[in-house]
């Protein structure tokens, strides 16, 4: 049954019509009553009937026709086609469903770069989605922003050249014609050598990981088991910082040779100006020497530092835990310029959706 309502109301009207007495002036009141009886039973089947068309006439393409109070309705019209005025999407819609962004935190470890310990990394993230991606490959392209910071300590032997000067200045002082000898245990660290040359030394690395710009394809064929695995792929900026501190050295240095051979006099008054301070005593710029004891009391951080660009990468999946939270494995690749400057972090996230 493909036929609209509206094409069975005027054959009603016209059988009804066509059912009543023609030349019946005063019909009797029996009459009168069984027309109304007829009318009634004609009523009620044409309420099944509406009823019936009602249901299966939604399945049709044609076109609803308009109500008429005449008998016989006028053919309609050919619709004219009506031209939409843009309108915006609707947007944070919560009726509807969530917008498919996550914000979400990292908590893991870093293997890092330049044969340095492995150490902990903490970042954030916010992804946010662009379009779904084809039939064959069910899931989502989204832009992913992330920020985090690794950090690591590592002792190893460091050598400052700044030590070497200092060392010559000072015996070339006390012993003006000490000559090539001099200048053995100035560079080397040795004999009247008061400050030392090459010593064990704590590196701190503090790794900046700012990416700007990557791409994040979530597949979302798993969803039944509330599985989506995802992979990554950006470039971003790394600002890496850097100290060495002879004071957690193995074992701990305080920028004066205790066994030097000096006078006794002149040892004491090196480990009264020098010992623990500047210029070998504190934390070191690039191994060589100290920050000022000014800019030490002010509070202000020492290190050498860089930054370059570098490529992102990462792969990864979550485990939707509800509707707005989940649980998941992320790991992350990194190659900065230089030498040994790959690196990787690998741990856990925790994702909010919205």
């Amino acid at each position: 049954m493909n036929i609209r309502l509206g094409v069975f109301r005027p054959l009603f009207a016209f059988s009804l019509s066509w059912a009543a007495p023609a030349a019946v002036p005063a019909p009797e009141p029996d009459a009168h009553a069984e027309c109304q009886a007829q009318l009634l039973k004609l009523e009620e089947r044409l309420r099944i009937v509406e009823a019936a068309l009602k249901i299966d006439g939604a399945k049709t393409d044609f076109p609803a026709a308009a109500p008429s109070n005449s008998a016989f309705a006028p053919p309609s019209q050919s619709a004219q086609p009506h031209r939409q005025s843009f309108e915006m999407p609707p947007e944070l819609v919560p009726e509807i469903g969530k917008i498919g962004s996550q914000v979400g935190l990292l908590l893991a470890g870093s293997a890092n770069p330049f044969q340095l310990n492995s150490g902990s990394f903490v970042g954030g993230f916010i992804d946010l989605p662009l379009f779904e991606g084809p039939r064959r490959i069910p899931g989502k392209l989204s832009y992913e922003v992330m920020i985090g910071i690794s950090q690591s300590r590592t002792n190893f032997q460091t050598t400052s050249n700044v030590a070497q000067v200092a060392n010559l200045a000072v015996l070339t002082t006390l012993n003006p014609s000490g000559g090539l000898q001099n200048v053995a245990a100035a560079v080397s660290g040795t004999g009247a050598a008061p400050f030392p040359v090459t010593a064990q030394t704590q590196t701190r690395l503090r790794l900046l990981q700012v990416v700007p710009f990557s791409f994040k394809y979530t597949s979302t064929a798993l969803d039944r088991w509330r599985i989506r695995p995802y992979g990554i792929l950006g470039f971003g900026t790394y600002v890496t910082i850097h100290n060495q501190n002879p004071g957690r050295g193995t074992p701990p240095n305080y920028g004066v040779r205790p066994d030097a051979n000096l006078p006794p006099d002149v040892a004491a008054a090196v480990r009264q100006l020098f010992g623990g301070q500047a210029p070998f005593g504190g934390p070191l710029v690039a191994g060589q020497i100290s920050q000022s004891p000014e800019l030490a009391r002010r509070g202000l951080p020492g290190g050498h530092g860089n930054i370059d660009l570098g490529i992102h990468s990462g792969a990864g999946f979550e485990i939707r835990l509800n509707r707005g939270l989940s649980f998941g494995f992320d790991t992350r690749y990194n190659r900065i310029a230089g030498t040994n400057g790959r690196f990787k972090t690998y741990g856990s996230r925790l994702g909010f959706h919205f």
